[in-house]
């Protein structure tokens, strides 16, 4: 009977026996232990009704368990919706709760529990075509079922349908699944075949830039949410990572952290964080559980070299001192001259070499290699001098060990850094060291020169120059010390000339006369000529700046002038007053007069002036003309005036008879108003020709 009972149960699934392990199928020796719980006289087996009697019959003797009832059925139902009820909800404790442990393929129900309640959303499961059969400590149902739910990734709907038969044991007043053989309705899709899982090291898109990524591809492994993994180096690193599940097919990913560190360093092992030390091979590995019967576990790696990308390179340069060209022209007047320019270089990359070379450059076109020696042994190098040679207008000759100055330039060091920080990248590392100026100085000049076109002509005349004041102040010219220089003079007529500054002590130079005369200017005759009033500079070329280039210095030197003064004149009659008439002719009365004339260019004993007297009611003129005496330097002077009357032709005449005599040295004057108008000629005007003085007053006789 049992045995018709097991190959009854068995032939119920048929076509899944030998299957993959998507079916859990109980073994002969689990379902033999199973059967043995049943009360035989109450299990309903599919077949004819003579062999259920017969086998009822046979059996009824050998049990005295008390037969199942319909409240026995009820509460195994109840149990089993209550494990549907937890699969449903994702209650993956309860879940468990409600399986035998001791179940075969207890783990993968578990495991498709986990997996489902990630990848399905809002599940049903209905059983149908139930077929019960209950011992007191075995139930067995055997059914169909369909599950419909919702992918979790995409929201398709699924559908799976299958046919089963599930074992549930008692556990005191709980019932537990024990054991299920055909399709799993806990299961959504066909398991994945074991398969051997990959392991792979993911890098940003610069290859060797920290922190990298750790993958794990492991079918096998779907509905895990992380998995344990490990990396180690060469170097004698290891840290172990933790994995999270990117999507419930089996996908893990971590990041890794990373540092670098130089070639002296020593790794420390589960500090979190991976150490990199010189060109480091990089191992991930975890180990694959797939279940296989013929296959144990496996340990999958993959191995990455993370080349050193280096450490870019530090470069000092500065000059020592106060060096400019002209010192070091002085300096290496005999050769080239070691000079203080201190270049230091720091590469740990670099560690342990003796020697570095650098290239040292000058903005004049110079190009020098200097050897930089070992500074200690942590990648430290330095050099002190450099043989440096300069002249004006040196042409340089590159890479002839001596670097060549022709002026005032700047200087500057760079190298190629090999291991730059970026793998396979090389970059220039340049430092300035700064500028050697000129070291010249800007000239000073002066000059003093103020004459009179009168003693241009006296100048010319006697054959000699005129005095003058120049002087050039140009230290930068004690280097060569020539014996004079040249300064152009110009005058605001248009005539320059050039004139000798002959050396005074070093960089001094200078002249106390400028030839000059009062002609027609004609430029480069030799003389700076006028033939009137102008201005005087001066210029000078320094060719020796602090720039480097040459600069024009001008500065003005005074001017020539007229070199007279316009004559003063003055008059007044105070003889001559209202009241007083000349009634009596002929004769001539001498009254107090002034008429002054001061004209400093004058040296005579006496000047004339010219006098008109106007009698204002007739229009009747008398014209002398008056000789003044020199009375000091420069100064003419008249203090009486010969004044004759009018005439009448008798004491009771109401009318005068004025007739007036000119140039009878005698001032005729009418009665009434007169007007007296005196004029004095200035033949050394400051115009350089004759001016006219005059001065006019009224009398009354």
């Amino acid at each position: 009977m049992r045995k018709q009972i097991f190959n009854k149960l068995l032939s119920l699934t048929p076509d899944y026996v030998g299957a993959s392990a998507r079916f859990i199928k109980l073994s002969v020796v689990s379902l033999t232990v199973v059967l043995a719980q049943f009360n035989w006289a109450q299990v309903t087996v599919p077949g004819s009704k003579e062999e259920r009697e017969t086998d009822a019959k046979a059996l009824s003797a050998k049990t005295s368990e008390k037969p199942a009832t319909p409240a026995d059925r009820a509460l195994v139902e109840a149990q089993l919706q209550a494990l549907v009820d937890a699969y449903e909800r994702g209650d993956i404790g309860f879940f468990q709760a409600k399986i035998d442990p001791s179940m075969p393929g207890y783990s993968r129900v578990l495991d498709s529990m986990r997996r489902d309640a990630t990848a399905q959303t809002r599940p049903r499961l209905l059983f149908t075509d139930q077929t019960w059969s209950i011992g007191p400590n075995v139930a067995m149902l055997q059914a169909r079922f369909q599950k419909r739910y919702f992918d979790a990734q995409n929201l398709n709907p699924e559908l799976i349908e299958g046919r089963l038969v599930m074992l549930l044991s008692r556990d005191g007043d709980l019932w537990r699944l024990s054991a299920v053989t055909g399709d799993n309705p806990f299961e959504s899709k066909t398991l994945a075949p074991c398969v051997t899982g990959s392991i792979r090291l993911i890098s940003p898109p610069n290859s060797n830039a920290e922190p990298f990524f750790i993958e794990v591809n492991d079918a096998d492994l779907a509905g895990v949410p992380s998995i344990q993994a490990d990396i180690l180096t060469d170097r004698g690193d290891r840290e172990f990572v933790t994995l999270a599940a990117l999507n419930p097919n089996g996908l893990f990913r971590a990041q890794v952290n990373a540092r670098r560190l130089s070639q002296q360093s020593t790794a420390v092992p589960g500090n979190g964080s991976v150490d990199l030390i010189g060109d480091a091979v990089v191992t991930a590995r975890y180990a694959d559980q797939c279940i296989a019967v013929t296959r144990t576990q496996q340990i999958v790696t993959a191995s990455d070299t993370r080349r050193d990308p280096g450490v870019l390179g530090q470069l000092a340069c500065r000059l020592g001192g106060n060096a400019t060209f002209v010192s070091l022209a002085s300096a290496s007047a005999n050769g080239p001259a070691a000079t203080p320019i201190t270049v230091e270089l720091f590469d740990p990359d670099l560690a342990g070499l003796p020697s570095i070379d650098v290239l040292l450059r000058s903005a004049t076109g110079d190009v020098e290699t200097v050897t930089l020696g070992a500074n200690g042994n942590q990648g430290r190098f330095l050099n002190l001098s450099v043989n440096v040679r300069a002249a004006t207008s040196l042409a340089p000759t590159p890479r002839n060990g001596v670097l060549e100055l022709g002026g005032a330039t700047t200087l500057s060091v760079e190298y190629v850094d090999q291991r730059s920080g970026v793998v396979g990248r090389t970059q220039t590392v340049s430092s300035d060291c700064g500028g050697i100026p000129s070291g010249y100085q800007t000239a000073q000049l002066s000059c003093s020169a103020n004459t009179t076109l009168n003693d241009l002509a006296n100048f010319v005349r006697q054959s000699r120059s005129a005095p003058a004041q120049i002087s050039v102040n140009d230290p930068d010219l004690a280097l060569s010390n020539p014996a004079f220089v040249n300064v152009s003079v110009r005058n605001s007529l248009g005539d320059v000339e050039t004139v000798r500054l002959d050396a005074q002590g070093p960089g001094r130079y200078g002249a106390n006369a400028i030839p000059m005369s009062a002609t027609t200017p004609i430029p480069g005759d030799g003389s700076l000529s006028f033939n009137q009033a102008g201005s005087i500079s001066v210029e000078y070329v320094d060719t020796t700046t602090a720039s480097g280039s040459t600069q024009t210095l001008s500065q003005s030197c005074g001017s020539v002038t007229p070199g007279f003064t316009l004559a003063t004149l003055s008059v007044a009659f105070p003889g001559v007053s209202t009241g007083v008439p000349f009634q009596f002719s002929p004769g001539t009365v001498n009254v107090a007069c002034s008429i002054v004339v001061v004209d400093p260019e004058r040296t005579g004993p006496s000047v004339s002036v010219s006098l008109s007297a106007t009698r204002i009611q007739t229009g009747q003129v008398d014209t002398e003309t008056i000789t003044l005496p020199q009375t000091a330097p420069g100064r003419y002077e008249l203090s009486t005036c010969p004044v004759a009357g009018y005439v009448v032709s008798s004491a009771s005449a109401a009318a005068a008879f004025y007739v007036p005599v000119p140039s009878n040295n005698v001032i005729n004057l009418g009665g009434g108003a007169t007007s007296i108008s005196v004029s004095y000629t200035d033949n050394t005007a400051p115009s350089g020709g004759s001016q006219n003085v005059s001065r006019t007053v009224t009398v009354n006789n």
